[in-house]
C-alpha cells in the first residue's frame, strides 16, 4: 500500500510542479522511477517485466529519433530540439511510466495523453505562449495518475483488456 500512496503522492507533485512553474526537479523523477520499477517487480518476476520494458524502450526510442529526423529535415539543422519543443521532463515522465506499463498500454497512453494535451491547449489561452509551452509531464501525471489508481484500486483491469484488444 504504501507503494501505491508514495506514487500517486509524486504524480501529484510532478502535475503541480509542471503546472506552476513548467519545469520539474529530477529528483521527483527518479523517485517515480525507483518505486514504479520497485513496484513493478514485486509483483511479477523480472523475465515477465522485460520485454515490455524493451519494447517500450524500443517504441520511445524510435519516436524520439523520428522527432529528430523531422525537425532536422524541417529547420535544415540539428538544432536544440529538446529544450525548445520538447523539454526534457516531459521524455524523463515517459521513460518513468515504461517501467510500468505493459507495451500496449503504453502505446496507446503516449496517443491518448498527446491528444487530450493538445485538446487541452487548444481550450486553455495560458498554454498557448509559445515561450512557456504546454506542461506535458504534468497533464500525463494527472493521466496516468487515473490510469495507476483505476488499476490498483481493480476497477479495471488492463491487462485484460490489452490481451482482448489484441486477440
Amino acid at each position: 500500500m504504501w507503494w501505491t500512496i508514495s506514487i500517486v503522492v509524486l504524480l501529484i507533485g510532478i502535475a503541480y510542479q509542471d503546472f506552476k512553474q513548467r519545469a520539474v526537479s529530477i529528483v521527483l523523477f527518479l523517485l517515480l522511477a525507483i518505486l514504479l520499477l520497485g513496484l513493478k517487480l514485486t509483483e511479477n518476476y523480472w523475465q515477465d517485466s522485460y520485454p515490455d520494458i524493451l519494447a517500450n524502450i524500443l517504441f520511445l526510442t524510435f519516436q524520439m529519433g523520428g522527432i529528430l529526423i523531422y525537425f532536422r529535415i524541417k529547420e535544415g539543422q540539428w538544432g536544440q530540439i529538446m529544450d525548445r519543443k520538447l523539454g526534457w521532463g516531459d521524455i524523463a515522465f515517459l521513460l518513468c511510466i515504461l517501467l510500468y506499463m505493459p507495451f500496449l498500454n503504453f502505446f496507446l497512453f503516449h496517443i491518448v495523453s498527446l491528444i487530450t494535451a493538445l485538446l487541452i491547449a487548444m481550450v486553455n489561452k495560458n498554454w498557448r505562449d509559445p515561450q512557456k509551452g504546454i506542461p506535458l509531464a504534468g497533464c500525463q501525471a494527472l493521466l496516468f495518475l487515473a490510469y495507476f489508481t483505476s488499476e490498483r484500486m481493480n476497477w479495471i483491469d488492463w491487462t485484460a483488456i490489452g490481451r482482448s484488444f489484441m486477440a
